[in-house]
């Protein structure tokens, strides 16, 4: 006879396949002596033996296929599944060891939550998916049961399945007996930060009332970042918090209330920010991975609800992928391939640049997006000393200024000719290698910077600005890319037989093309990453390359960026947000005002745009090209939802279903954490 009851004292980690990942995760809380409330879990045995066995599977499982064959929507499928079990009974030596239970460990009012056995694992949360019951008394308990196991057909729990390759019968659900924790304060705690993945960096959110407030999105939490090791503060944000979430009397579902002045106060202590902080390392350290946690307070005491892996982190997350002691200043973003990237920090070198901008870069980092554009930064410490000598030309040598003007005109007269004759036109790569810095340092950086200074410090000089925009309006970029790189990387692959010699160009550097260094395995093995989504981490210092190819790269932009919380609202057609997966994406706007995917569509190329996150409106989520949300901090279910989707997401905006109409063109860019209506339908 299988057991049917387990004690959270008699688990562990390992029980996921008895216990669910809730109900594992709990017991080894436990045994890592945090604060836990007493219960018990019915096992996944249970659910299998008395459940979902026989005729009323085999019926399931023909429904699920006929679900996953699109012969069936989400609607017809799950009512299809609930009459197969609702004449399914709740077994007699079940509900006899519940009771036993519960009596035996003197529980009054209890939590039932549903406990998947493949939730909260490293590649799933299940967030929200599965039905959760508060403040049940004993003799409600096997009922509350059933509907957790009822919970597994729901619709959009059928849909999140179906999207992590689910087949039937191979997910269980155990359910968790608890004692209630009636919370006056509840929050989340991330151990490493989920969207900048910073490894030291702890996130920590807060509210009154129950935590379903945060996971919900409908409020905007109070948000601490905190310094793993010391349990520092390093930044903080109060969170305007209208309503809360509390348990009224009898109600197994809580209820929303307004808190009428109380949310705009800071919802927790200092203390109880480090206080909190010192569990979530000590747990981080207990199971040797990062971890997202949900916790109350009751009566002055922190309670830990639940903890599971951190699902959406990038495998190099914790590496150093370039050098972070450098202070880096954004430059462009443009969409270079990867050898016309990789030449661009020789063109403001030591050897090239001196001359003309009377200083050089010898620190480069071009980090690839999720787009295929590439980002360019530099040095602070560069971009400063470029606009100093801007400014000392501007005051002393303005001739100087017009002079290297001119001769950016000039190489638009000359260079056509040059570049026609293709790479047979110069003596070697080092002397093309000149002749691209040439181009670079007269056509785009000087006049791209003299503009900025000019904008910085307003100068009134009609003759410099013309000569400037007059030279940035042209391009031989294009020219360059099309008749001499595309020509030089294509020749070579074809000459080391590679199969695809006109992705050439994506696959190599500069450096290795120059040196000879190119080999069809390099080629071969690139060709598999990139195909994989893998993006390109490319760094220069003082003449030293170093070259990655990596799963992700929105967290490093994000992480550069500095944006760990929200920004206030700036410009009257952009709105700010948080950014809950980092991206950027362009489309229309599908305002969804209902929380509840039936009678909506959204097409790829569209963005969802809704007031708050849910998890019924994971069909639009899934097909949807980015989100926007009005509510929620970076432990709601779009934000969940969206790290493990990896869709370009901005929460909290405050404001975008008033501002976003239907139709709208508008822009999703969370590096600027910013969304921008580009065109209004009005």
């Amino acid at each position: 006879m299988p057991q049917l009851i387990y004690r959270l004292s008699e688990i562990n980690a390992t029980h996921v396949a008895e216990a669910g990942g809730k109900g594992a995760s709990l017991g080894e809380l436990i045994q890592a002596k945090a604060p836990v409330p007493p219960g018990f879990v019915v096992s996944s045995c249970a659910f299998r033996e008395y459940f979902f066995q026989g005729e009323p599977k085999r019926a399931v499982v023909d429904v699920i296929h006929r679900l996953n064959a699109n012969q069936l929507s989400l609607a017809q499928a799950r009512a299809e599944i609930q009459s197969c079990l609702e004449e399914v009974c709740f077994p007699e030596p079940l509900e006899v060891a519940v009771r036993q239970a519960t009596d035996e460990m003197q529980l009054k009012r209890v939590s039932v939550r549903s406990s998947a056995t493949c939730e909260d694992s490293a590649t799933s949360a299940w967030a929200g998916q599965l039905e959760t019951w508060l403040d049940v008394s004993p003799d409600e308990i096997t009922k509350r049961i059933r509907d957790c196991w009822l919970s597994l057909f729901s619709e959009s729990a059928l849909a999140y399945g179906a999207t992590h390759g689910y087949a039937s019968g191979e997910i269980a659900v155990a359910v968790v007996v608890q004692q209630m924790v009636a919370s006056e304060i509840s929050g989340i705690g991330f151990s490493v930060h989920p969207v900048t993945q910073e490894p030291d960096i702890q996130l920590i959110e807060a509210c009154l009332g129950l935590g379903e407030a945060i996971v919900s999105g409908r409020i905007v939490p109070d948000q601490f970042i905190v310094q793993r090791d010391s349990c520092q503060i390093l930044e903080s944000i109060i969170g305007e918090q209208k309503e809360a979430l509390w348990l009224g009397d009898g109600n197994t579902k809580p209820v929303w209330q307004e808190l009428e002045g109380r949310g705009s106060q800071p919802k927790i202590s200092t203390s109880q920010v480090t206080e909190y902080a010192g569990i979530l390392a000590r747990l981080h350290d207990h199971y040797g991975h990062p971890i997202d946690t949900e916790w109350a307070i009751e009566n002055g005491n922190f309670q830990i609800l639940q903890a599971r892996p951190i699902t959406t982190l990038a495998a190099e997350y914790d590496q150093s992928l370039f050098d972070q002691s450098l202070e880096w200043h954004f430059c462009v973003r443009r969409p270079f391939f990867l050898l016309a990237a990789s030449i661009l920090p020789y063109w403001m070198d030591a050897r090239h640049a001196d001359h003309t901008l009377g200083t050089h870069l010898n620190e480069a980092l071009l980090i690839q997006d999720e787009t295929g554009m590439m980002n360019l930064f530099s040095s602070q410490k560069s971009a400063d000393e470029f606009l100093d000598r801007i400014g000392y030309l501007f005051q002393n040598d303005r001739d100087e200024i017009i002079r290297i003007l001119r001769y950016g005109l000039g190489i638009y007269a000359q260079g056509p000719a040059v570049i026609e004759q293709g790479v047979s036109g110069f003596a070697d790569l080092t002397e093309l290698e000149d002749f691209f810095a040439d181009v670079a340092q007269h056509t785009t950086v000087f006049p791209a910077w003299l503009l900025t200074y000019i904008e910085l410090h307003q100068i009134d000089d009609p003759e410099v600005r013309s000569l400037a925009e007059q030279i940035r309006s042209h391009s031989l970029y294009p020219v360059i890319e099309r008749k001499l790189l595309q020509p030089l990387a294509k020749q070579t692959a074809e000459r080391l037989g590679f199969s695809q010699p006109d992705r050439a160009c994506d696959l190599v550097l500069w450096s290795e093309l120059k040196q000879g260094l190119v080999t069809r395995e390099l080629l071969e093995t690139r060709v598999q990453s990139i195909d994989s989504g893998e993006r390109y981490i490319f760094q220069l210092l003082d003449g030293q390359e170093s070259f990655h190819l990596v799963s992700q790269t929105g967290y490093l932009l994000t992480r550069l960026a500095k944006q760990r919380q929200s920004l206030p609202v700036g410009d009257s057609n952009e709105l700010t947000g948080q950014a809950a997966w980092p991206g950027i994406f362009r489309g229309r706007a599908r305002v969804v005002l209902s929380l509840d995917s039936q009678g909506f569509s959204v097409q790829a190329d569209e963005v969802l745009v809704s007031i708050q996150s849910n998890p019924a409106l994971l069909p639009l989520m899934k097909t949807c090209g980015a989100i926007v949300t009005d509510d929620g901090g970076i432990a709601c279910h779009a934000a969940i939802l969206a790290r493990e989707l990896k869709k370009p997401t901005l929460i909290g905006t405050g404001r975008a279903t008033k501002m976003i109409q239907d139709g709208d063109l508008i822009e999703v860019d969370t590096y600027a954490q910013v969304v921008r209506i580009l065109e209004s339908t009005q």
